[in-house]
C-alpha cells in the first residue's frame, strides 16, 4: 500500500512539474520578440514608434502582435520599440513623455512627439497614420 501511495505521489509531482514546464513555455513565448527598447534612435533621422506595455498585462501583447504584422511594410521607414514600464528605463520613459501603459508614442525624425494613440488602435487607422508620415 506504501508503494502505491509513492507511485501516486510522484506521479501527481511529475504532472505538476510537467504543468510549470508548459506555463514557463507559453509565459516565453508571449515575450516581445524582435522589438527594441533604444530610445536613443528617437530624433536620429527615421520615425519611431514606441510601445508602452506592462509584461503583466495582455493589451501590450494584442498591440506587438498587431505591430509584427504591420512593420515589415514599413521597414526602413520606421522604428517599432516596445519599452517595458516596469524597467527604470520604461519610467523614465513614461515620466518624461507624460504617459501611461499600453499606448504608442509617434515621434517624428527630427525627434519632436507627433501624437499618442492607445493600444488598441486598430490596424487600418495606425496604417493611415504612418502612411501620412
Amino acid at each position: 500500500m506504501i508503494n502505491t501511495q509513492n507511485g501516486s505521489t510522484r506521479s501527481i509531482n511529475l504532472i505538476i512539474i510537467l504543468v510549470i514546464c508548459a506555463v514557463v513555455v507559453a509565459a516565453t513565448m508571449l515575450l516581445p520578440k524582435g522589438f527594441s527598447d533604444d530610445t536613443s534612435k528617437i530624433g536620429q533621422g527615421s520615425v519611431v514608434l514606441v510601445l508602452t506595455h506592462d509584461k503583466n498585462f495582455m493589451g501590450g501583447t494584442v498591440a506587438m502582435e498587431m505591430l509584427n504584422r504591420i512593420r515589415s511594410d514599413y521597414e526602413g521607414k520606421v522604428d517599432f520599440l516596445a519599452i517595458d514600464v516596469n524597467t527604470p528605463q520604461g519610467q523614465a520613459f513614461t515620466r518624461l513623455q507624460g504617459v501611461g501603459s499600453e499606448v504608442l508614442v509617434l515621434f517624428g525624425p527630427d525627434g519632436s512627439r507627433r501624437d499618442v494613440y492607445g493600444a488598441g488602435i486598430s490596424e487600418k487607422e495606425l496604417r493611415l497614420v504612418l502612411d501620412g508620415i
